[in-house]
């Protein structure tokens, strides 16, 4: 995947590069791909397609029992990787959060982990709400110029929108460790053939300062260790228009 550089984006990637938010700190970017691939992309789809080939001989029940994908509240499968066109779409997202993130491996993830969007109205109202307070930080107008924007950089009326919604148990990619929450949304253009990968997450500053250090872990774990010693008995309480 080749990164595409948007001019239009770049003063959004800086607003929302470490935006600290009280005790939390706000990451995030907006990136444009172009889907053509080349040199190593292209080889990973190759090893991908016959991966995802090799993996559905022999599993036509269980292809037939998931052929057509269930609505869940406002998304939809994708698909199975009985359907060439599904396994194009997994491979060029996979691609992309390569790109995105040099440091991890997506090639693991399944269709199930991702979505398809089909209401553009609760995607615009899912992003504003979790940016909702840079915008209480004086930054007025913030969101319109955002979304200004991504219709520039990539049309999102002429798009297929996509989720990813990680493994919170695991810790494979940047979402898992220490992350309080994250949303992925893959803008796809086809006629275009471009993905624009809009991606953020809010960690706590002192995780973030820290950088999860294991030994100042091991250090608190005891220190909570002995308190629970001591404290046995104390209970803790603990806008956008469609077709654009």
């Amino acid at each position: 995947m080749k990164y595409l550089e948007e001019k239009t984006l770049s003063w959004a990637n800086a607003a929302l590069s470490e935006f600290c938010v009280g005790d939390r700190v706000i990451n995030g970017r907006l990136e444009c791909f172009s889907c053509k691939k080349a040199g190593q992309d292209k080889k990973l789809a190759k090893s991908l397609e016959l991966l995802y080939q090799s993996n559905n001989n022999g599993n036509t029940s269980v292809v037939e029992q998931q052929a057509t994908p269930a609505t869940v509240h406002n998304n939809v499968s994708i698909g199975t990787l009985a359907d060439s066109n599904t396994r194009k779409l997994l491979i060029n997202l996979i691609s992309t959060m390569n790109a995105s993130f040099p440091d991890y491996d997506f090639s693991d993830l399944k269709p199930e982990q991702f979505h398809k969007e089909v209401d553009m109205r609760t995607i615009v109202n899912a992003i504003n709400t979790q940016l909702a307070e840079i915008v209480e930080m004086d930054n007025i107008g913030f969101l319109e110029k955002l979304w200004e924007s991504i219709v520039a950089a990539i049309a999102p009326g002429d798009c297929e929108v996509y989720s990813y919604i990680p493994d919170m148990d695991g810790c494979s990619d940047p979402f898992s460790d220490g992350t309080l929450w994250s949303f992925n949304y893959f803008f796809y253009n086809k006629e275009l053939k471009k993905i624009l990968y809009f991606t953020c997450m809010s960690r706590s500053a002192v995780h973030d300062l820290n950088g999860h250090d294991e030994e100042e872990d091991d250090d608190d774990m005891v220190c909570r260790s002995e308190d629970d010693d001591e404290d046995d008995d104390v209970l803790m309480e603990g806008d956008w228009e469609d077709g654009a």
